[in-house]
C-alpha cells in the first residue's frame, strides 16, 4: 500500500495527495439521512412511500445486473424549496416542496426534478410523485422527450 502511495503522491504532489485522501475518506462519510429529514419523510407519507418504492427498484435492478456492492438507498436532504436525494456522493434528483417558478418554468408542490448540478434542478418536471406521474429510472429522473 505505501508504494501506491509513493506513486500517486510523485504524479499529483504531496499537498494534492493530502487532499485526494481527505475527499475519498469525508465523501465515504458524508452524508446520512438527517432527523429533520426524518421528521418530514414521517409527516409526509406521499414522498415517504415515493422513496421507499424508488429505492425498492433501485435493489431489484442491481441485484438484477449484479451490481449490489456499494450501492445504498438514497439519503434525503430537505431544503427550504426542494428535497435533495442523493446517490452516495452524486445528486439523483430533486423533489418540489413548494409550488412557483424555477428559471421562467412553473413548478408544484411534489414534481420531480432532474439535477442540472448538484445544488440546482434543471428546468422542467419529470412528472409529479403526488399524482403518478413521475418518469424515473434507477440512476435518477428521465429526459424530457
Amino acid at each position: 500500500m505505501g508504494f501506491f502511495f509513493k506513486i500517486i503522491s510523485k504524479l499529483l504532489g504531496k499537498f494534492k495527495l493530502l487532499s485526494y485522501l481527505y475527499y475519498v475518506i469525508k465523501v465515504n462519510d458524508m452524508r446520512t439521512t438527517d432527523k429533520k429529514a426524518i421528521d418530514y419523510l414521517n409527516n409526509n407519507p406521499i414522498v415517504k412511500t415515493f422513496i421507499e418504492k424508488v429505492n425498492k427498484q433501485r435493489k431489484e435492478r442491481y441485484k438484477e445486473m449484479s451490481w449490489m456492492d456499494g450501492k445504498t438507498d438514497l439519503i434525503v436532504e430537505i431544503g427550504n424549496k426542494f428535497i435533495r436525494l442523493w446517490d452516495g456522493s452524486s445528486c439523483w434528483g430533486f423533489i418540489s416542496r413548494v409550488d412557483g417558478d424555477l428559471k421562467g418554468s412553473p413548478i408544484k408542490k411534489g414534481d420531480l426534478l432532474k439535477p442540472a448540478s448538484w445544488k440546482s434542478p434543471a428546468k422542467h418536471a419529470r412528472g409529479n410523485i403526488i399524482d403518478g406521474t413521475a418518469r424515473y429510472t434507477e440512476y435518477g429522473p428521465a429526459y424530457l422527450i
